[in-house]
């Protein structure tokens, strides 16, 4: 094996009992054949194998027919491909086409550079004394994560504190206060000189409990209850003490409780609070206990979070402009903390940060350059995808723009806008709202940047434009294979596909050597023979013009009649306008029926005139043979000959010809085996509509169990 090129070897997978793929390094390899190779087999196995996926490749275990037989589990040899993406359709439903964007790694596919990824870790080393304060102490780490509860026990929001609901019940005075209620003096060693959280919880308890009352018995002694005083005390916690207004109570209780023992709060200002709790007269002093609190705990949590998101992608342009003041703005005021976040643990907190900015402060010049700097290579980085991505677009007829933009530290949304439309008028839900083949041409390209960015060895494309209209192929592969923007240019490559065509543009036509595209370009057809795949390289010389092939066989006296006459008649229709009105077409539709008596498309006996024309013409090709020369040739015995030769293209020819020769024997045919029918009927019929095509004596094939099924119905119908 030359330097260069690489052979996996499959075993036992689906319907390949073994397949050695070559792979040429840094090549665009194509591998042809028809439906049913196995050419999504050798996919789905190189990918399951590259991810050493063992539960997946066992999925790919042939079938067994015989249950008797002994398992044969897939076996992937000589896979030395670490990094391995796949297009095919699994890709366009599981990873495109998200809510908020097409790619839920957006900035990772379209935006990370290694200049930017430099900058960043620049950018980094300088705030790295700064922001390694929330990064390398254990107990500051906490605290930014413990202020937010606050704000969802006060329901706290756009500066205040809500007064609806439990927070507002609890400032009323419920959740607590129980000294006040002459009728809850039996329950004092239950709230008396006990924690106030401890006390909540359990007025809680008693408050849901009375739900459960059945009867006149205690449900934890059963002893007879004094119905009318225990009736009143129920009344008075339904009342006062709801369970929204308890369980605010607990939450303020415990945050506090907690700031206090990690030392982010004063205790003396805690009891303070406390004292107002449960007192309906203290509703104001309440409320303003709360609300300051509040206001504490939301600067205090904005000056931390401003700190820790001192970013490049999350400063925004103006803030950039005057950096100076933008540092100024992360000291944190001490006067603003007097009456909750007053301790010596927040204090020297606030004194490191500000030493920490100081210090920072005087490398302002180097800090907002390299902030510039990136904030150039981001936009720059931003207009040149929109640019290569809409030339794309505009190339393939698409009427759409593609807009992307940063979100955040390492976030992008990537998004489609009618052209017309303005940025923000994006297409709803676009996986709904495009055709299939624009979803899918955009799909590719998309995946074309995912796999760089992977920085995949082996990339494979599923039958990737077999469906693409001739603009979107030419748009969609060349900005695959692009010389002069991020591509797959000069990567391993691997086209699986059923399609002549990329055959065609890139082996015989030289689309890439056309436009300037410099990776080499390798095409094998791909064949099953029961199981075994072999490959054949095709060479620009093995692509035929069509109308000079089939005159070629029609002449060849070394081919089967069956072959000559099919061949003849698929060159009159590729070169002759209006040919079946030719008296040679209509002589050759004879010969397909095999009528002794020639007969015109109407079912008349043909006109003499015609059918000696026609006969005259057919020496061009045939020689001096006449008609029932050329008759006997085409029997029903000459064509069970061919059908039990080696010769595949014959066979398929000579069991087409028989269908024609019996009414209902392809109606039979359909009903018994209608995948071989449709096989035999459509996808091998005589037409044909490339202008080339591939030598089908040296390539051609059908999968072995249509064959098969083809030679069983054949010979059960007995036919003589």
């Amino acid at each position: 094996m030359c330097d260069g090129t690489k052979n996996i070897k499959l075993v036992n997978c689906n319907c390949i009992k073994e397949a050695n793929i070559t792979i040429q390094s840094n090549t665009l390899n194509i591998k042809y054949g028809c439906n049913g190779t196995g050419k999504s087999t050798i996919s789905r196995a190189i990918y399951l194998k590259a991810k050493n996926d063992i539960e997946g490749l066992k999925l790919l275990c042939p079938y067994k027919i015989n249950p008797d037989d002994p398992e044969l589990p897939p076996e992937i040899d000589g896979m030395t491909f670490s990094t391995v993406r796949v297009f095919d359709e699994t890709y366009v439903n599981s990873y495109l086409f998200k809510e908020e964007s097409f790619l839920e790694n957006s900035f990772q596919v379209f935006l990370r550079s290694d200049e930017c990824d430099k900058l960043t870790l620049a950018i980094a080393n300088l705030l790295s004394d700064l922001q390694g304060i929330f990064q390398q102490s254990e107990s500051i780490r906490k605290l930014q994560e413990f202020l937010p509860k606050y704000f969802d026990a006060v329901k706290y929001s756009d500066g205040a504190i809500s007064k609806k609901g439990g927070v507002g019940e609890f400032i009323k005075g419920n959740g607590g206060g129980f000294d006040n209620y002459e009728e809850l003096e039996a329950y004092r060693p239950f709230y008396h000189n006990r924690d106030l959280i401890s006390v909540s919880k359990w007025a809680k308890w008693r408050n849901d409990g009375i739900k459960q009352m059945n009867g006149e018995s205690c449900p934890f002694c059963t002893h007879g209850l004094e119905m009318k005083k225990i009736e009143n005390q129920n009344k008075t916690i339904s009342k006062v003490f709801k369970n929204s207004a308890l369980s605010t109570a607990n939450a303020v209780l415990e945050y506090i409780q907690e700031a206090v023992k990690l030392g982010y709060i004063t205790n003396d200002s805690v009891e303070a609070m406390e004292s107002y709790i449960g007192n309906s007269s203290k509703e104001d002093s309440l409320f303003a206990e709360l609300q300051q609190l509040a206001i504490e705990t939301d600067y205090l949590n904005k000056k931390i979070e401003k700190i820790r998101n001192f970013r490049p992608l999350n400063v925004t342009h103006d803030q950039l402009s005057n950096i100076e003041a933008n540092l100024e703005d992360m000291i944190i005021d001490e006067r603003q903390l007097l009456k909750f976040y007053s301790t010596e643990f927040v204090s020297k907190m606030i004194m490191e940060i500000k030493e920490k900015v100081l210090a920072l402060k005087e490398n302002t010049g180097k800090l907002k350059g390299l902030f510039v700097q990136h904030e150039q290579k981001i936009g720059k980085l931003i207009q040149d995808r929109k640019d290569d991505i809409n030339h794309f677009l505009s190339l393939a007829g698409f009427p759409y723009k593609f807009i992307i933009k940063t979100n955040g530290e390492n976030q992008a949304v990537s998004y489609l806008i009618p052209v017309e439309a303005k940025d923000e008028n994006r297409i709803p839900e676009p996986e709904k709202h495009l055709s299939w083949g624009e979803k899918n041409a955009f799909s590719l390209v998309m995946f074309m940047f995912e796999a760089i960015s992977d920085d995949a060895d082996l990339i494979v494309l599923d039958d990737p434009i077999t469906s693409f209209d001739k603009d979107k192929k030419f748009a969609v592969v060349r900005r695959l294979f692009d010389n002069q923007r991020a591509s797959f240019r000069d990567k391993t490559v691997i086209m699986l596909t059923h399609d002549l065509q990329p055959i065609i543009d890139y082996v015989y036509g030289g689309f890439f050597n056309r436009f300037g595209l410099t990776t080499p370009v390798k095409a094998q057809w791909l064949q099953n023979e029961n199981g075994l795949i072999k490959e054949y390289d095709i060479q620009s010389t093995d692509l035929l013009n069509t109308v000079e092939l089939t005159k070629k066989i029609a002449q060849d006296n070394s081919k089967k009649m069956a072959v000559r006459v099919v061949n003849l008649r698929k060159h009159l229709e590729i070169i002759k306008p209006n040919f079946s009105e030719t008296p040679l077409y209509e002589v050759l539709s004879n010969f397909i029926h095999g009528r002794d008596i020639a007969l015109s498309n109407t079912g008349e006996a043909l006109d003499p005139n015609i059918l000696s024309a026609g006969c005259e013409e057919m020496k061009t090709y045939f020689g001096d043979l006449s008609y029932s020369d050329i008759l006997h040739e085409l029997t029903i015995d000459k064509l069970i000959e061919i059908i039990k030769s080696t010769d595949t293209y014959g066979k398929i020819i000579s069991i087409r010809l028989l269908f024609e020769r019996y009414d209902g024997l392809l109606s039979k045919l359909r009903k018994k085996y209608p995948a071989a029918c449709k096989y035999i009927n459509e996808t091998n019929h005589v037409e044909n509509d490339y202008i080339f095509q591939l030598d089908p004596f040296k390539y051609f094939s059908i999968p072995q169990f249509y064959m098969e099924q083809l030679e069983e119905f054949i010979s059960s119908e007995k036919i003589a």
